[in-house]
This record gives C-alpha cells, structure tokens and sequence, in this order.
C-alpha cells in the first residue's frame, strides 16, 4: 500500500495534495465580544454533551435519547424546525435530526452539513464527536437569514460509531440511500468529524505513510479530506474556507485505497455516488485521547472552534450561492 501511495503521490501531486489559497500563518488576533459569545457556547454544547449526558451509544438508549433531546432544543433555539428522522436498528429505533435552511429556489441543488452524535463504548466522546456537533448547531445559528440559492440541510447523524458503521443502523447510510432514493441533487456533503483539537507543538502532528512528507509537523490546522471523486468540492471548500479563516488550513484528496480518509459519514454519501468530504482535526494521528476515557470537555481548544466556526459558516454561503 505504501508503493501505491507513494506512486500516487509522486505522478498526481497536484490532483491529491495542491489546494487553492494559502493556509493562514501568524498569531489570529484575540477574539472579539462576539467570537468570546460563540467560544462559551461551543462548550456549552460539547460540555452537556460529553459531560452532562456522557457516553451516547445503543448499549445506553436513554442517553441517546437524550443528546437527540438536546440538539432538536438547540435547533429550535436557533430558530429552525427540525425533523426527526429514524433509524431502525433491530427492536430500537433511533433518530437522525434535521433542519434545512431554504434556498432561493433558482436551482433544487442542495448541500449536506452533517455530525454524528453517538460515541464508542467508554468515552464521553467530547472531540469524537460532540465538538462537530457543537459547530452543526452553532452553524445553525449563524446561518440564519442569510441569502442561498442552494438549500443548506444540517443534519446530526445517529450510529457513526463501530459496529454501526457500514451497516443498515448507520444514520448517515440510511440517510443517503433515501436522499438517493428521491433523486435529491446533493451537490456536497461535509462531515463535520472531531474538530475541538490544535496543538502548534513541534511533532504533534502525525500522518499515514508518506503524507509527513509534504504536510506540517504541529497539529494546528483543520483538514479537508476527501477522495478523488470528491476532489472538485475539497478544492472548492478549501480554497473557501482559506479567505476567510484564521485558522491554518490542509487539503487532501486521495485515492480510497488510504482507508484513513474513510472513516466518518461522508463515506455513506461516496458510496450514493454523491461527492462528499470531511472537516477534521485528524483523530487519532493528532489527538491522544481519540476512543479513550480522557476524551473529556476540557481539553478541547475553544478558541480555535470559535475561530473555525463562522468560516466555516461564510464558506457554506459561498457554496450555496453557486
């Protein structure tokens, strides 16, 4: 696999790894009254999540039941009207949430925000993945009254997490083969997986085989990440997202045949033949408590949410106009 790689890397550079833009660099001025607003609610959200509510999964129903509860409040908090969505699994049946924020209806294109909101057994989950949720929501907010032509719809997704993963239980899958199922023209989905940590520590960042060759050593950016189907809508977000962001920024999109970039919802989209792409902090190639009891409120890097949030937020109304 390391040959493939690194053949793929050396005949296509510009394919998989050269995104438009320029990654920020520098110290990012401190936040404003606003920016410090949004800081305390992102952790508001990740803190009832991971802390309040604890491990989400279906071995501990009412907890599920519970974080569903809290972000269907926090979408009507926002203003919005969510849908409830289910999901069977077996005797249970689960729920994704969704609202959708109205195009102009010049097109019937729309685009797919979306979060898990299950953990693995003995986590509070608190980066995998309630800081993606935490920003659904706040983007939920922050998109409110803006002009699209093309719908955004944010969605928080049920049974990311193994042994769901790939299965009839996966929110996302059961989500996807629906949205296929209608014909809706989903010209992007993002997944928003694990984004609450940054280090600008040297060696903090590490990489499957031969990506350290051409990506930074300290874990301060976020990631776009997709695969070679999706490649058009990874250069579109990041070059996006770099004009409005303080917060450095990496792009990557790579044959499948590196398993890592498959690992959250985006891959159910990929597999509806939608083009589809995830925002991360890397997971476990960055952060040491990924699956673990130390996955905890407190150790997420606020401030850097807070910073990534509202680009993220301009990024989707650029999309979403065309």
């Amino acid at each position: 696999m390391a040959m493939l790689l690194s053949s793929a890397l050396a005949g296509s550079y510009w394919q998989i790894v050269h995104m438009p833009g320029s990654s920020y660099r520098g110290t990012p001025p401190p936040l404003d009254a606003q920016g410090k607003a949004l800081r305390v609610r992102l952790r508001t959200h990740v803190r009832t999540l991971a802390e309040g509510i604890g491990e989400r999964h279906a071995w501990r129903p009412e907890a599920l039941r519970a974080a569903a509860d809290y972000i269907e409040q926090a979408f009507r908090d926002a203003g919005l009207a969510p849908r409830r969505l289910p999901v069977p699994r077996g005797d249970q049946v689960f729920h994704n949430l969704e609202v959708r924020l109205p195009g102009s209806g010049a097109t019937d294109e729309m685009l797919v925000v979306g979060a898990h909101y299950d953990t693995v057994r003995g986590t509070s989950g608190a980066d995998d993945n309630a800081s993606g949720v935490a920003m659904l929501l706040e983007l939920a907010r922050g998109l409110q009254g803006v002009e699209l032509e093309r719908e955004i719809r944010l969605v928080a997704f049920i049974n990311e997490e193994a042994p769901h993963f790939g299965s009839d239980a996966m929110g996302s899958l059961t989500y996807a083969r629906e949205a296929r199922a209608r014909g809706d023209a989903i010209v992007g989905m993002i997944s928003l997986e694990m984004l609450g940590h940054y280090s600008d520590a040297p060696g903090s960042q590490a990489y499957p085989p031969l990506l350290g060759l051409v990506y930074p050593e300290r874990g301060n950016f976020v990631a776009c990440v997709g695969n070679l189907r999706s490649r058009r809508l990874v250069r579109r977000v990041t070059g996006a997202f770099r004009r409005h962001a303080e917060l450095p920024s990496e792009g990557l999109a790579a044959p499948e045949l590196l398993r890592d970039i498959v690992r959250s919802d985006h891959w159910a989209f990929w597999e509806m033949g939608y083009p589809a792409m995830m925002l991360t902090d890397t997971a476990d190639f960055r952060n040491p408590h990924y699956h673990g009891p130390g996955d905890t409120w407190d150790k997420l890097d606020y401030a850097s949410m807070a910073r990534l949030t509202p680009a993220l937020a301009e990024t989707l109304a650029q999309l979403a106009r065309g």
